[in-house]
């Protein structure tokens, strides 16, 4: 008995192990950061997804870049020319520009989980429910564009995706939450931060 209890696996553990971030930039290879409002394309009349995006990644850069963040409204019409961003970054030492387009919208959308509903609930599908959450997504087009020539230097589209019980949570709710997923996606290819990645060990 003692034999076959030595040699039993012990639990796995979960460790959070820090990894340095993968960046398309140099270190140090700009040293301000100008934030455009982004492009909105949310049909919601009360939420201004473009100005909001633009508040929060200029707060958050701030907290963590070295450099000059700085604002400036994105220039009107749909196809911007290099000139425009030359223009825009006149006068700043390497700069880029942080712009690009975001969408933001809600469904509600029916999901099974493992847990009983009433008896009587016309849901109860063998000890699951049917339930209705509401689902926030947020999509972002993001574009970093070189202040010296005005051509793009990298683009990639991030999508977050928040599903909540409660039908009627706000939109501002849900897009801090999201906001907050697309951060810790862009900011290592932004800036090269670490992230922390789970890893399981496994013990004999």
């Amino acid at each position: 008995m003692m034999a076959g209890a030595a040699c039993r696996a012990a639990a796995p553990v979960l460790l959070r192990v820090e990894m340095p971030g993968v960046s398309p930039f140099l270190a140090g290879s700009f040293a301000e950061i100008i934030v455009t409002d982004f492009r909105n394309g949310t049909t919601l009349p009360y939420f201004d997804a473009g100005l909001e995006l633009q508040t929060y990644l200029a707060a958050e850069l701030r907290r963590a870049f070295d450099g000059a963040v700085s604002l400036r409204s994105l220039p009107a019409g749909p196809g911007i020319p290099p000139e425009t961003w030359r223009e825009a970054a006149a006068g700043r030492n390497r700069a880029v520009i942080l712009t690009g387009t975001v969408r933001f919208g809600s469904q509600v959308r029916k999901a099974v989980v493992d847990k009983r509903v009433p008896f009587d609930s016309p849901f109860d599908l063998a000890g699951r429910a049917l339930i209705e959450q509401l689902r926030w997504t947020l999509l972002v087009d993001v574009a970093v564009i070189s202040g010296d020539n005005g051509e793009t230097l990298y683009r990639q589209t991030f999508r977050e995706d928040r599903d909540y019980i409660d039908l009627e949570k706000p939109a501002d709710f849900a897009f801090s939450d999201c906001s907050a997923g697309f951060r810790e996606r862009l900011f290592p290819v932004l800036l090269g931060s670490s992230t922390v990645e789970e890893r399981t060990l496994l013990r004999r």
